[in-house]
């Protein structure tokens, strides 16, 4: 089906495909009520300034947000995952300049989940921030994040957030992976994932990487026949195309192929 297009205000989404296309809207302020038992998709292009959204998702439904950004950015992504509910996140970003992300999801029926996926390429003089936050407010909930960046020439590239499983969230997993590609000494990467846990009957883990491109896989593919600029493109390459799982849309997938490259 179509995608259909969504405007400022309340919406009220049942089973179907939507867009947001904010390129004629600078600020948003976007707000999703999504009932049981639906299946949605709503992917979000041409964002510009401040950002407010704010979601309801309901029990027994399947929910997915795709963002492909290329403007600077203040993005607040804040709402709560009823029970037996499933949020899945796909969030691109290629944008120029000054970049900033909050989110605060709330887990808050019984085995509801959230998959949080980020893909970041920060170049020149780039300033980036990316607070992914997972609060599990029940029992069963699950929570997955996903962060991968590249910091190449000044850039800055902060990764950071919480899984916070609060007392009586029994059974409850939380598990967090920020990984940062670094191409230049000057370039400023930080991954900081942070767990709190509260309760004893848990299952919880985090991993950070930051790091230069190993020389390894390098030398592997220069005595390929490659140079070391196109091996290094074809790493970046690989390293962020798991992105473009969150769009269906064959168009998209091949805007964020182009973005990759021309970035890289």
């Amino acid at each position: 089906m179509d995608n259909i297009l969504l405007t400022n205000s309340t919406n009220i989404l049942k089973s179907n495909n939507y867009l947001f296309d904010g390129s004629k809207v600078k600020d948003s302020d976007l707000r999703f009520e999504i009932n049981d038992n639906e299946l949605v998709s709503v992917v979000f292009v041409n964002l510009v300034g401040d950002i407010h959204i704010n979601f309801d998702i309901r029990n027994n439904t399947n929910v997915k947000f795709s963002f492909l950004e290329v403007n600077p950015l203040n993005v607040h992504f804040k709402g709560t995952v009823g029970e037996h509910s499933n949020l899945i996140c796909y969030y691109a970003d290629f944008a120029k300049g000054e970049v900033k992300l909050e989110t605060d999801i709330n887990l808050i029926g019984l085995e509801a989940e959230c998959t949080w996926n980020l893909a970041s390429l920060a170049s020149n003089k780039d300033n980036k921030e990316f607070d992914v936050s997972i609060y599990h407010r029940n029992k069963k909930t699950v929570a997955h994040i996903n962060n991968y960046g590249v910091a190449r020439n000044t850039s800055r590239l902060l990764f950071s957030g919480i899984c916070h499983i609060l007392e009586g969230s029994h059974e409850s997993k939380a598990h967090q992976n920020s990984k940062i590609m670094v191409f230049d000494e000057e370039s400023d990467a930080i991954a900081k994932p942070i767990l709190k846990i509260d309760d004893n009957d848990i299952e919880a883990s985090h991993a950070a990487v930051v790091g230069k491109i190993s020389d390894d896989h390098l030398f592997y593919l220069t005595s390929k026949g490659l140079s070391e600029t196109e091996a290094r493109e074809l790493i970046t390459y690989g390293y962020l195309k798991p992105i473009l799982n969150g769009f269906s849309d064959k168009e998209l997938q091949e805007e964020i192929s182009k973005l990759i490259e021309r970035g890289v």
